[in-house]
């Protein structure tokens, strides 16, 4: 049996790395366990069908910048938007960079986890044991696809889940074929674009109760439709702590909801993002999850995909959505997500759901057992999440935070899903998701510390104006949390901020503007905003249109065919 340790994790993915280089640093010695020959988790793709993955072609929905560590780049070579590739290996050298590797213990699955006389005792499915006295369960969301079950479960055609999937291209469909693409989230997306810009088959965008888009990078005219640059400017790093004094993201960012919606689709009017009425909900904006691969709806707008809302029945191969509408389809495509696996842990703490988790991250029965990397942002990037996570359990472990009681864990877990409920106003069919700005101040009010006030002071004008200027313009990304929360900002963290640019209206980026113009520049447009009630008067008018004509946008010229 192996020697007692302080904290086992289970998972070397994203997650499982950052709590266990979090916990080295809270003075801790650390075991991983990985039920694979490597780590990286979903982002180390595999062929293996039985594997659940990323796409073989897929590249990250949220910039570089918005999703790499607080303490180490990806590097300019992975580009704005990064390839699974840029990310494994950006992993790998996490892992050197903090000691991890040779922590890592591969090829071990956990077959069980209980407590014995007040340890931990993990066993894996070769008969290996280990006894610690912290287990950190950082297995991620990808474990089991979510059944397909409802009226497309009735369908007579080809029903395909996307953990089938290893490229959208496999289902090898073409002229002659309807598919139908089953969800709003970014894979429905991908799926989406490939199969309108590859094959000829007829393309039906499925999407239950709406959905809000955002581009990647800003739409720019004469590009074929759904393409966008990898090495464009981000629009998810239009944000910054002075921008987040001028604007309010908990109160559905009056000011700047226009802009959004004109670097999406290249018009004020678009409604959500996507002007269509089947998809429209009344929902502000971040209170839903944001589809940051709005590229696709260009075929939407062109005529190339048919946008439906959710299917209410199917009849053999005869499909029926929730206004009326009919078509005879081959293949449905269900994006239907996934599903953690806890089996592995007794029945009694299993049964605490992940959003009623203390902070969404220590069990209030059992405050040893913690979990990292399942509460999903409405916005900006998971490890951003996780690191947020990951900094508030270093400080527990380090004795900095000091845990209430069971009760008291119990009542403010339930209080903080209840306020999430309340912020969000709809109730969340994926329980898991959350609002990271809200979660942000949850966050650092445990920890005792106030988010923009704790910059302001650590990055003081009068000693140092260009560091201070270019600190409060770092976009929301990990990099901004470690600003906000580490006194030990050196020489790396000066260089990772002249790597960040001053993200201007419209679509540009520029290294020269002073601090100066970027306040006047956008409190003008947000102030102006705000004052007209622009983002009001806006929506107002793209839902008359939507209600008029079916959407608020006009039609974009067809696709001339498949696009190479």
């Amino acid at each position: 049996m192996k020697p007692i340790t302080d904290l086992l994790v289970i998972g070397a993915g994203w997650a499982g790395l950052y709590a266990a280089k979090y916990a080295r640093e809270a003075g801790l010695e650390v075991t991983l366990l990985e039920r694979r020959a490597d780590l990286g988790g979903v982002w180390n793709y595999s062929d293996d069908p039985a594997t659940i993955t990323v796409m073989r072609n897929t590249v990250s929905s949220s910039s570089r910048h918005v999703t790499e560590a607080s303490d180490l780049s990806m590097g300019s070579e992975a580009g704005t938007f990064f390839r699974h590739q840029d990310a494994l290996a950006f992993l790998r050298r996490y892992a050197e960079r903090f000691g991890l590797t040779e922590r890592i213990v591969t090829g071990a699955r956990v077959a069980r986890a209980r407590k014995i006389d007040g340890l931990w005792q993990v066993e894996t499915e070769d008969g290996r044991s280990f006894r610690v006295e912290r287990l950190a369960v950082a297995t991620g969301v990808h474990q089991r696809p979510r059944p397909i079950t409802g009226p497309v479960a009735d369908f007579t055609g080809a029903l395909v889940h996307t953990a089938e999937l290893k490229h959208p291209l496999d289902l090898g469909v073409g002229a002659g074929d309807h598919v139908i693409v089953y969800g709003g989230g970014e894979t429905a997306a991908d799926i989406v674009h490939d199969l309108a810009s590859e094959t000829g088959a007829d393309l039906t965008w499925a999407v239950r109760g709406g959905q809000h888009f955002f581009r990647k990078a800003p739409l720019r005219r004469g590009q074929p439709p759904g393409f966008y640059a990898r090495d464009d400017m981000a629009l998810d790093e239009y944000s910054s702590g002075l921008i987040g004094l001028m604007t309010t993201p908990q109160k559905a960012a009056r000011g700047m909801r226009h802009l959004g919606n004109l670097a999406t689709s290249g018009s004020v009017f678009s409604y959500q993002g996507h002007g269509v009425a089947e998809w429209q909900n009344d929902l502000p904006l971040y209170r839903q999850f944001f589809n940051k691969n709005g590229h696709a709806l260009e075929h939407v707008w062109n005529g190339r995909v048919t946008p439906a809302r959710g299917i209410a029945r199917c009849v053999g191969d005869r499909v029926v959505f929730e206004d009326g509408r009919e078509v005879r389809a081959s293949h449905i495509v269900c994006c239907f997500g996934y599903q953690p696996d806890f089996s592995f842990l007794p029945e009694e703490l299993a049964a605490v759901p992940t959003d009623r988790l203390h902070r969404l991250v220590f069990h209030p029965d059992d405050p040893s057992l913690a979990f990292f990397g399942f509460a999903r942002p409405t916005i900006l990037s998971l490890p951003y999440m996780i690191e947020l996570q990951c900094i508030y359990a270093a400080r527990v472990w380090s004795g900095r935070v000091v845990l209430p009681g069971a009760e008291t864990m119990h009542a403010e877990a339930e209080a903080d899903a209840a306020a999430l409920d309340a912020l969000l106003g709809y109730a969340r069919s994926n329980p898991n998701i959350t609002c990271p700005f809200w979660y942000l101040e949850v966050m650092m009010k445990a920890m005792q510390e106030d988010s923009l006030r704790q910059l302001f002071a650590r990055f003081d004008p009068r000693r140092d104006w260009g560091l201070f200027s270019r600190a409060v313009r770092v976009p929301a990304s990990p990099l901004l949390l470690r600003l906000m929360t580490s006194d030990a900002v050196g020489s790396d963290e000066r260089a990772r901020m002249d790597e960040y640019v001053s993200p201007m209206p419209f679509g540009f980026r520029r290294r020269d503007v002073s601090l100066l113009r970027y306040v006047l520049t956008y409190g003008l447009m947000i102030g102006l905003s705000r004052l007209l009630w622009l983002d009001e008067l806006f929506d107002v008018v793209a839902r008359r249109r939507i209600a008029r004509r079916g959407r608020s946008l006009a039609s974009r010229p067809a696709s001339t065919g498949v696009t190479p």
